[in-house]
């Protein structure tokens, strides 16, 4: 059996594992059965098997101050190890799944990413690059509005960009600007739909019916507090979406949806009475969002695998991943500056359309154009 080192996070976040899951299903296609190791990204020494995925879990809820993850890594990166148990030199497939992949920010650039130094400069390139590398659902994540131009301007990501692209067999993107950032490194790559709208062929699911209007609350609209954004605008939002809320409790049964242990506390301080779900399972995810009638949220992935289930959803977000949900039918997408403002006329239409009844031929369509992309980057090894 054929053994996948998959770059991306363990019980993290749930969006890393609907497009891990996602692509698991292509791959099946591809490849037929095969061990799926992952790699925690963020903490790179869990490459090495043995303790350190214990460590992680054991380690899960110490912030990451000083970037200690990366420093033990990169300590540990020095010591000898057993190659038996390294995930990454012992498999015969290496996939970087999802996430944003190009960025450039007041803290961070996707050039000083932790796990690219150690797990392909250093790592990968042991091996003589004889294990395939695919860059698959990579997207962007600047401040809503950009059109890219600060992470090409920067020589550093633009020097990692070209190199990693450089470096994989087979890159896809999932959002317009991505793929343009990518262009202006020297590069074409395909958009295609984010691959996490396969965990839903998941072998195990159980979908359920329409009984509740999904809901969930990011503070802020999204994962990161911009510059130009602040507390004000937070506040906004908020109110607005706490308004949207309390008028839809009272005529349609809701859930709130949370995907991390701040969205439970912000739920529970907002809307006490409306019931909660939060789980450390994928599938009980994607179970919750099978059941929804529609969905009004702010994780992209939970967007994404909703409307790939037929729902009709209302995404708000505060930065470009926004644009994934351009590639998939059924959302109504709205930047967080906007929507702060109201989102009662967008939340009428949203209630107003039925479920989407064709979403298997898209998916079809969509899982086709990856199979030709990976089927080819198979045969050519």
């Amino acid at each position: 059996m054929k053994r996948v080192c998959f770059i991306s996070t363990v019980n993290h976040n749930v969006g890393d594992d609907f497009v891990r899951e996602g692509i698991c299903d292509l791959l099946r296609d591809v490849i037929g059965e095969f061990r799926a190791d992952i790699v925690h990204k963020h903490f790179p020494a869990t490459v090495r098997g043995g303790l350190w995925p214990v460590l992680d879990r054991m380690t899960r809820q110490i912030p990451n101050h000083v970037a200690w993850r990366e420093r033990v890594s990169r300590m540990v990166d020095a010591l000898s190890g057993t190659a038996a148990k390294d995930k990454l030199l012992n498999s015969d497939l290496i996939v970087q799944a999802g996430t944003p992949m190009y960025w450039k920010n007041a803290w961070s650039t996707c050039a000083r990413t932790e796990w690219f130094d150690l797990l392909i400069e250093r790592r990968w390139r042991r091996v003589g690059r004889a294990i395939p590398l695919w860059n698959l659902g990579a997207g962007s994540c600047q401040p809503w509005g950009s059109d890219g131009s600060e992470v090409v301007a920067d020589e550093g990501c633009r020097a990692y960009i070209d190199r990693f692209t450089s470096l994989c067999s087979v890159t896809t993107v999932r959002d317009s600007l991505a793929c343009e950032i990518v262009r202006q490194c020297g590069h074409e790559v395909p958009v295609l739909p984010c691959p996490s709208i396969f965990v839903t062929a998941s072998p195990g699911l159980n979908r359920g019916t329409a009984e509740y209007l999904a809901l969930n609350y990011m503070p802020g609209g999204g994962h990161y507090e911009w510059a130009g954004s602040g507390k004000e605008d937070a506040r906004q939002w908020e109110a607005c979406f706490s308004e949207t809320v309390r008028r839809l409790a009272r005529s349609h049964p809701c859930l709130m949806i949370c995907h991390d242990r701040r969205e439970v506390a912000a739920a529970q301080r907002l809307f006490p009475e409306i019931p909660r779900f939060h789980s450390r399972d994928w599938r009980a995810y994607v179970q919750v969002y099978s059941r929804c009638r529609a969905a009004i949220v702010s994780r992209v992935h939970g967007a994404v695998v909703a409307a790939a289930m037929g729902k009709r959803v209302l995404l708000v977000g505060n930065d470009t991943r926004l644009l994934t949900a351009a590639q998939v039918p059924g959302i109504i997408w709205m930047p967080v500056v906007a929507a702060r403002q109201g989102i009662h006329d967008q939340v009428q239409e949203l209630l107003g359309q039925p479920m989407l009844e064709d979403t298997a031929s898209f998916l079809e369509s969509t899982r086709q154009r990856y199979l030709t992309l990976l089927r080819a980057a198979h045969n050519s090894v």
